[in-house]
């Protein structure tokens, strides 16, 4: 009985598995999105300041524990931008070719300053936190500071307008 009841379930696990979403669906419009996205803009400028204060202060434990939260925060924001704002992108734009090209070409030079972010984060965060790596931080924050602020600025003032109701395509 035991082994009936175990093929029985691997069998419903094995079909789950082979039902595969068509890439031709299209994700769902989200009013809130680009509100949400932008706020969370503001809390990843915030994030960020309060880590060049701690960085500044001295205060290298803050310092630390800044980063790991404005990592956090990052990453789940760039992940929110590929998971929502991308693909509702390339499937609202895919009758006009050049909205979806600029968005497209900003989709991988966005992808490039993220990994420019991420590569920022990864070395801070997964390396031992000494006196070379304090001095590392200092030097960098000015860069990524203006990576993160040119990132915010193109996708504020040239994606997110994109992002429209369906409707509004046709």
């Amino acid at each position: 009985m035991l082994t009936f009841l175990a093929n029985w379930f691997r069998t419903a696990d094995r079909a789950a598995q082979k039902a595969v979403a068509s890439p031709d669906v299209a994700i769902a419009y989200k009013p809130a999105l680009i509100e949400e996205l932008q706020a969370e803009h503001r809390e990843l400028i915030h994030l960020f300041k309060v880590l060049v204060a701690a960085h500044q202060r001295g205060d290298h434990d803050a310092a630390v524990s800044n980063l790991k939260r404005f990592t956090y925060a990052l990453r789940a924001h760039l992940l929110k931008e590929n998971l929502h704002l991308y693909v509702y992108l390339k499937h609202a734009l895919k009758d006009d070719q050049e909205s979806s090209g600029l968005m497209a070409s900003m989709r991988v030079e966005m992808g490039k300053i993220g990994r420019v972010l991420n590569d920022f984060v990864t070395r801070y965060t997964s390396a031992p936190w000494d006196l070379e790596m304090r001095q590392d931080l200092g030097a960098e924050i000015n860069k990524i500071a203006e990576v993160l602020t040119v990132r915010i600025q193109q996708e504020e003032d040239v994606l997110y307008p994109m992002y429209m109701h369906p409707s509004k395509y046709r």
